[in-house]
């Protein structure tokens, strides 16, 4: 296969004629769609062998993050793609056939989509409850068939006609169903923009609505799109909630917008400024910040290292989490971009173990990170001010120590 596969890299593709260079494009695609077949297939057998708990992580897509390096999202949905499409095993060691054959079929013979596989199966999962094993079998071949002709768009709203003649009062869950697979999903481009997504039962999306409606009419001369104006009414409604102070304490203190920025840079309007969340600002926007804002100052040693403001204490709090905040910037783990409200303060060496409440021997580590910590398969040590990690074997026979790049990259102590 490798040699296959770089026979195709090294192809001069430019010698082709049109036709072949068509027929030759439909090829590849068919390869890869059968390709994904094999990764489901592969999935299903880490599943079904319980890999996962066995290399101490929670679950087969815990382990195909590690593994692949996929987003949790794509390795969510390997893994259930996998369990819908593969055949699995019984107690007894009986095989028990695939909930979708059809689809199964298709996608090994290269003529399913993984895009269109997902509409197949979401389709199905989504029918009413008392439809019978017959209907959904004849919805999925229906599908199937129609994925020839129909790209996956166009497959979905076929998909949400059938369900629509499947259930007249176009109620396909329950209110409870609809409630529990709501939603929202803040996402940086590249940009650096925050792109928002999510889902909404019906309930819900009508109180969001009337509290953004008041906020988001236009004014007068007014030439914002109506999404815009969305969009503002959004920030105004959190931004008056903020400051009204009635929200629930979160890491010891009242939800805030923190950044951390240099006193010097911030008099001579030059740079850029960290945001707690994640992200930069410019140093003009920061200045608008510091105008309605309490200050923390932490003085700061080589490196930009917090000098050690502990107590013997145990507990974390006041101005150690917010020196922790100035240099973890959210969770330490490699990899991971939780922000410091959503961390704990981790002891590298345990309290009980005489471990001191200091900057050099605690991090921020988030839900996830500190409970795989406290498992023992990952260890974590200082090295030169900053936390780094070393890994299990299974994932780095070296075990080479490493640290949250995206919070303190490796080209910036180059540069």
């Amino acid at each position: 296969m490798d040699e296959i596969i770089t026979a195709l890299l090294d192809q001069d593709w430019s010698l082709l004629s049109d036709e072949e260079l068509l027929a030759s494009v439909r090829r590849v695609e068919t390869w890869s769609r059968r390709l994904y077949a094999v990764a489901l297939t592969a999935t299903n057998e880490l599943d079904s062998r319980r890999l996962a708990a066995s290399q101490g992580v929670s679950s087969t897509a815990v382990l195909l993050r590690h593994l692949l390096r996929l987003s949790p999202r794509a390795a969510r949905r390997r893994v259930e793609d996998a369990k819908d499409v593969c055949p699995s095993a019984m107690v007894s060691g009986s095989r028990v056939l695939s909930r979708l054959p059809g689809a199964a079929v298709a996608l090994r013979a290269g003529t399913l989509s993984d895009e269109q596989y997902g509409v197949v199966r979401r389709t199905l999962r989504e029918l009413p409850d008392d439809v019978s094993p017959r209907t959904r079998i004849e919805v999925e071949k229906q599908l199937v068939a129609e994925a020839d002709r129909f790209d996956p768009s166009q497959l979905g709203k076929l998909a949400v006609r059938i369900r629509s003649h499947l259930d007249p009062d176009g109620v396909l869950r329950s209110e409870r169903n609809a409630a529990d697979r709501m939603e929202l999903t803040l996402a940086q481009d590249l940009d650096g923009a925050i792109r928002v997504r999510g889902r909404l039962s019906a309930e819900t999306a009508a109180v969001v609505r009337a509290a953004l409606s008041p906020l988001a009419k236009p004014v007068p001369d007014d030439t914002r799109s109506a999404a815009k104006r969305r969009a503002d009414a959004l920030v105004e409604l959190a931004r008056r909630l903020l400051n009204a102070g009635t929200l629930p304490v979160e890491g010891t203190v009242r939800p805030h917008i923190g950044l951390t920025v240099d006193l010097a840079e911030l008099r001579c309007h030059t740079g850029v400024v960290d945001l707690d969340w994640g992200g930069t600002v410019s140093m003009q926007a920061a200045r608008r910040i510091c105008c309605d804002a309490d200050i923390i100052p932490i003085v700061m040693r080589g490196a930009s290292q917090p000098l050690d403001v502990g107590r013997r204490q145990r507990l974390v709090t006041g101005p150690l989490r917010r020196a922790l905040i100035a240099r973890d910037r959210g969770c330490a783990a490699p990899g991971c971009d939780r922000p410091p409200e959503w961390c704990d303060a981790h002891h590298l060496v345990h309290w009980s173990d005489g471990g001191a409440t200091s900057i050099d021997n605690t991090a921020l580590l988030c839900g996830y990170h500190h409970t795989l910590i406290h498992q023992g398969e990952w260890t974590a040590r200082m090295i030169d001010g900053i936390p780094h990690f070393i890994p299990p074997p299974w994932i780095d026979r070296a075990r080479t120590p490493q640290r949250n790049t995206l919070r303190h990259p490796v080209l910036g102590e180059a540069a």
